[in-house]
């Protein structure tokens, strides 16, 4: 599934933030995770960014038997230009848990801003409910990114 954001800000305005480990912790904890740390590395013409996020998560039924709410997320998420745009990929993984979530994202200008377009691919290798999990998974992150966007546009606005 993909969603495209659009937001009143240049894309070099957008990225810069993006790609800032003050911002991607504070955003981390404005919206409630126990914690957070980033760290952003520059290799060539790409932007690295590693993240650990510890996180308390709402559950249904039947995940609640398989999970502990209380979870800690690695992410890494790599970003580099081409052309006018800006394409990214992340990878995050739930520590001790067999699910990992794969996103494509985008930044491209459009207009007076830019649109920010991101998919979201899980997989969960769990016998019988992986599927399930998946869905969950996708949903909260569709979820989770929408208080990220409007944090960002948020902060863009000053």
């Amino acid at each position: 599934m993909s969603t495209t954001y659009k937001l009143q800000h240049d894309v070099d305005t957008v990225i810069d933030m993006l790609c800032d480990p003050d911002f991607l912790v504070e955003r981390s904890i404005d919206l409630g995770e126990l914690s957070a740390d980033a760290e952003v590395e520059e290799e060539g013409s790409k932007i690295i960014i590693s993240m650990r996020r510890e996180v308390t998560r709402d559950l249904p039924k039947f995940l609640a038997k398989l999970f502990n709410p209380q979870q800690v997320l690695h992410l890494t998420e790599t970003w580099q230009q081409v052309g006018d745009n800006f394409v990214g990929k992340s990878e995050f993984t739930v520590e001790g848990q067999p699910v990992k979530v794969n996103t494509d994202m985008t930044l491209k200008p459009s207009g007076d801003g830019c649109e920010y377009t991101i998919s979201y691919k899980a997989k969960a290798d769990i016998p019988l409910v992986g599927g399930k999990v998946e869905k969950f998974i996708v949903s909260n992150c569709e979820e989770g990114t929408q208080k990220e966007i409007d944090f960002l546009t948020k902060r863009l606005a000053g």
